[in-house]
């Protein structure tokens, strides 16, 4: 189990099986046709993970270094944004113990704080989920817990899936039944669904006899959109998929907008990706087109500039499609903060919405 990162690849839709997170990292960057979020995004803290010299440290949005880069500081890689949520960063310490059924050893894992002091020591964990309200779900033995911010187990590590809370809910799995748990690790909804993602604007999509359904916080069905799939809620819509097409519902379950499309991915920004014909582009929440497809591969709208591969370079539109920042980047992801992360063939940077350069590009 790794840290969610903050963008994912985007697949074709569906309610994520809790056998993705126990057996493997659901991050990552993206790949494929269409990349993008396809996750709620956390709240951006202001700092920003780089590589200097081949050691990893950090800077605020002025570019200026706030945790000097340093060798035995190693920011697990699950992306190229900020890994700080809620003041902590995770770090990862190998030790010289073979890992089980791995080809790499165990590991120590703990967290930093925002001046790059050790508040929580490395323990040997399988994996760690970022901070989420006071509290990250850990893995050991294939089992999952909740420490809290000074590293204490406020949660038993006895479940056999888990997610990070979420509106004040946690997503827990056991015997392939999944039920929610309020941060006293008392189920507030009994295990009895057949999987379930976390809760995204009062609402959870969960599994019950092979439909996707949502529930309230207090279990209740609300909506039962018959469809063969469908997402968590994202300003206000859900992505959904019927006979292999993707459209979106709103929170009365009334199909807004028309599964049409091959590939579609959550509103972000007030826009959505969708690709037709092998091209990417946006609609709106009327489902009108806004940005004719005509990429390769893009990413979501995010402070209204979205990255876009045109030809072999990547640069950035603004809602109207126009380029505002030339391609000239081997990649580029969203802005946050009013920064974004680029990479040329001399390292990762970060630039501001005029295109210039607060962090160059360093190794």
């Amino acid at each position: 189990m790794h840290a969610f990162t903050r963008r994912t690849p985007l697949s074709l839709i569906g309610v994520v099986a809790f056998a993705c997170l126990v057996a493997s990292a659901c991050s990552g960057r993206a790949s494929g046709e269409l990349r993008g979020r396809g996750a709620q995004q956390k709240g951006f803290e202001g700092l920003y993970r780089i590589r200097k010299d081949g050691k990893t440290g950090f800077i605020d949005r002025a570019g200026k270094v706030v945790i000097p880069p340093q060798s035995d500081l190693k920011v697990p890689d699950y992306g190229t944004y900020p890994v700080f949520t809620e003041g902590l960063a995770q770090i990862e310490v190998e030790t010289d113990e073979p890992g089980p059924g791995t080809f790499s050893n165990k590991k120590k894992i703990g967290f930093i704080d925002t001046t790059g002091k050790v508040v929580i020591e490395p323990r040997i964990l399988q994996g760690a989920y970022d901070f989420s309200e006071g509290v990250a779900a850990v893995s050991l033995n294939y089992h999952y817990g909740f420490i809290d911010k000074t590293g204490r187990v406020v949660i038993p590590i006895e479940w056999q899936s888990a997610r990070s809370f979420a509106e004040g809910l946690a997503a827990v799995g056991r015997d392939a039944q999944f039920g929610f748990i309020d941060k006293a690790g008392k189920a507030v909804i009994p295990l009895q669904f057949d999987g379930a993602q976390s809760f995204s604007e009062g609402l959870a999509a969960v599994i019950v006899n092979r439909g996707k359904v949502f529930i309230d916080k207090t279990g209740r069905v609300v909506l039962e959109p018959q469809v063969d799939d469908a997402q968590s809620f994202s300003e206000g819509m859900a992505l959904i998929s019927v006979n292999g097409k993707r459209g979106f519902i709103d929170k009365t379950g009334q199909v807004v907008i028309q599964p049409i499309y091959a590939v579609a991915q959550d509103f972000s920004d007030g826009m959505a990706l969708v690709r037709v014909d092998g091209k990417v582009g946006y609609i709106d929440k009327t489902g009108a087109v806004v940005i004719k497809p005509q990429y390769e591969l893009a990413f979501d709208f995010s402070e209204g500039l979205a990255p876009v591969k045109i030809g072999d370079s990547w640069g950035y539109i603004d809602k109207t499609g126009r380029v505002v920042i030339e391609p000239r980047f081997y990649s580029a992801y969203e802005f946050r903060g009013g920064l974004a992360s680029v990479t040329t063939s001399e390292g990762d940077g970060y630039i501001d919405k005029a295109g210039k350069y607060i962090w160059p590009p360093s190794k």
